[in-house]
């Protein structure tokens, strides 16, 4: 039991570290880019989430495009932030390499636009319903982040 409470701890520790490098890697916005969008919950249009994958709004995310933005159905979210104007979802499973590639197949048909995708480095941007986001990976966990425009 003592090492299973000091595995979870690495791995909580982990995911927080990784959500922190996202937090401060995403916060800087482009200087020229004034847009500014309400964030919402509710899309235009029907979003095409794939049959393998689970909507932010069935996983209890409030905030952010909740019905357009999905995640495979076997993500294990580990740690999550629902605010306004900051969603965030740290998953333990599956792996980086996975998550990737869900993403890549899933975005697009969802009315997302992969504007830079890194395999190499498990990372990758996109924007999309007054949203931009980020992934990033590496061995111990994947995090995704989503800023209104």
């Amino acid at each position: 039991m003592r090492e299973q409470l000091k595995t979870w701890s690495h791995l909580l520790a982990a995911a927080m570290a990784l959500l922190g490098c996202l937090l401060v890697g995403c916060s800087a916005g482009d200087p020229t880019d004034a847009s500014s969008a309400t964030p919402t919950a509710s899309a235009t249009r029907s979003p095409s989430v794939p049959p393998d994958g689970i909507t932010l709004a069935a996983l209890g995310y409030l905030n952010g495009p909740v019905r357009q933005f999905s995640l495979p159905r076997t993500a294990v979210v580990r740690a999550k932030v629902d605010q306004p104007n900051n969603v965030a979802a740290v998953v333990s499973s599956p792996t980086p390499a996975e998550m990737r590639s869900y993403l890549v197949r899933a975005l697009p048909a969802a009315g997302f636009e992969i504007t830079a995708d890194r395999p190499a480095s498990n990372t990758m941007t996109f924007a999309g319903h007054g949203w931009s986001g980020s992934f990033t990976g590496d061995d111990r966990a994947s995090a995704v982040l989503l800023r209104p425009r």
